[in-house]
């Protein structure tokens, strides 16, 4: 009796009163919007005299719905009023105390599918009364590894009709794989519900990435950059409510790219080479004046080439990630490497333009040839030669970063702003023409033309007054 807590009597009251205006909000709630009837159905008497007891539900705002209690009466023997049935006896007693159950549980259900529902019908509430909302609710919550199958077999339909690439779709082979060890490694499971990502597991999976997998930062975000559109594709197919990971933010790649310089490209160009390193070294010398990546390289066929309006030769693509027809106009070196290889057994055997055999064989001459020819960049790859392109061949002989956005298949000026970076050359050559512009050959200041001077003295005048 020590621990007891006197509580005064009008804080009783007051705490009952309340209970009871909550109880008369509920009841009105019902009232308002959910009418109930149950009625023997006259139009279904079976031989036996009785018929079958309905329930008439109705909705404000939705059609009526019936259902049957799976009871029956005699007409006669049902209370229309009081819905129930007349006489006395256990048995009776028991068919009033169902019915009393299907109306409770019916205006039960009603308050708990207005808290869950928007809108709800008449057809809503007695599909939740006869169980079957539990049993969508029951079906267990998709995984992961089932988002990204279903990524996947989309891709795949979409590589088969030529509309995404072959290489980004074995990338997503890759991701599967990488998600299934980082969860593995943190879980201990192999795969997990949708549900159970947290924000933090994007911070836990980059730094698994790159200190347990020991990859270079750039990849690693492509990995999450991946996985993070698997979560949003759950949120707009509705598996998942809201995307774990949609506020976190993959850092742009800030790295400098290397680029092979005029003097690296004229060394290859000059460079004679025989057997498998000349063809090598045509195909990095068609790459670094064209801009194609391998995977499009690999891709060209005879078909891929016709004359402009120009006369010139061009080569149209089809890029499979924009999915749009592009073309240009080649420029002598790799035109003068189509007519090299235009006639090439193997290319003829294998409906090839280039003679373009493995990346991997490919991407190993090319560290060969830069070791060779002593490049200023000796990790030579092939997308150094598309780097190179954007920078070394076009910007810094001033073609505008618009045309070389679209040489390069780019949809977003951003991602050609990675590409292509400004040269020492470049800035020695617009900082030259600069202080020829401002400075005299004694290094004095330009004296400025009669026009500028007028100009000057009619703006300190209209200042002066």
């Amino acid at each position: 009796m020590q621990n007891c807590k006197f509580i005064p009597p009008h804080f009783i009251l007051t705490d009952f009163r309340g209970a009871i205006n909550h109880f008369k909000i509920i009841v009105m709630k019902i009232a308002e919007n959910l009418s109930l009837r149950m009625y023997p159905e006259k139009k279904e008497i079976y031989s036996s005299g009785k018929a079958p007891i309905y329930v008439k539900v109705t909705v404000t705002g939705s059609p009526a719905k019936e259902f049957s209690t799976g009871m029956k009466c005699r007409p006669d023997d049902w209370d229309l009023e009081a819905w129930r049935f007349k006489g006395k006896g256990a048995e009776v007693h028991a068919m009033n105390n169902r019915i009393i159950q299907i109306r409770a549980k019916l205006e039960k259900l009603y308050l708990l599918l207005t808290l869950e529902y928007d809108v709800v019908t008449s057809q809503l509430l007695i599909d939740a009364y006869k169980g079957k909302l539990e049993k969508e609710a029951k079906r267990p919550d998709r995984t992961l590894c089932q988002a990204f199958n279903f990524k996947y077999s989309l891709f795949a339909r979409q590589v088969k009709k030529d509309l995404r690439s072959d290489t980004t779709l074995r990338k997503w082979r890759t991701t599967k794989r990488k998600i299934r060890d980082f969860i593995q490694s943190k879980y201990k499971q192999w795969d997990m519900p949708l549900s159970a990502f947290e924000y933090e597991d994007a911070i836990d999976f980059m730094n698994y990435l790159t200190l347990h997998e020991d990859l270079d930062e750039s990849t690693a975000r492509k990995y999450i950059k991946n996985t993070k559109e698997l979560f949003q594709i759950a949120e707009d197919r509705k598996w998942l409510p809201v995307n774990p990971w949609k506020n976190y933010k993959i850092k742009s790649d800030s790295k400098e790219r290397e680029i092979l310089s005029w003097i690296d490209i004229h060394s290859l160009y000059e460079h004679q080479f025989t057997g498998r390193l000349e063809y090598v070294r045509d195909l990095a010398l068609f790459a670094a004046f064209t801009g194609y990546a391998f995977s499009e390289l690999d891709r060209f066929q005879k078909s891929d080439i016709f004359v402009g309006d120009d006369g010139s030769r061009w080569i149209k693509i089809d890029r499979k990630k924009t999915g749009k027809p592009e073309m240009m106009p080649l420029l002598p070196i790799p035109a003068h490497i189509v007519d090299k290889y235009w006639s090439d057994p193997y290319c003829i055997e294998n409906n090839k333009l280039l003679p373009m055999r493995s990346y991997q064989h490919f991407n190993g001459y090319l560290k060969e040839l830069a070791g060779i020819c002593q490049l200023s960049v000796q990790n030579l790859k092939p997308h150094t030669l598309r780097h190179s392109f954007a920078t070394t061949v076009c910007l810094d002989n001033d073609v505008p970063i618009e045309t070389v956005m679209k040489l390069l298949g780019h949809t977003n000026i951003r991602t050609t702003q990675i590409y292509a970076q400004v040269s020492r050359i470049k800035l020695a050559r617009n900082m030259g023409e600069l202080e020829r512009k401002l400075f005299e050959f004694d290094g004095k200041l330009v004296q400025p033309e009669a026009e500028v001077v007028k100009m000057l003295s009619y703006h300190r005048k209209r200042m002066a007054s």
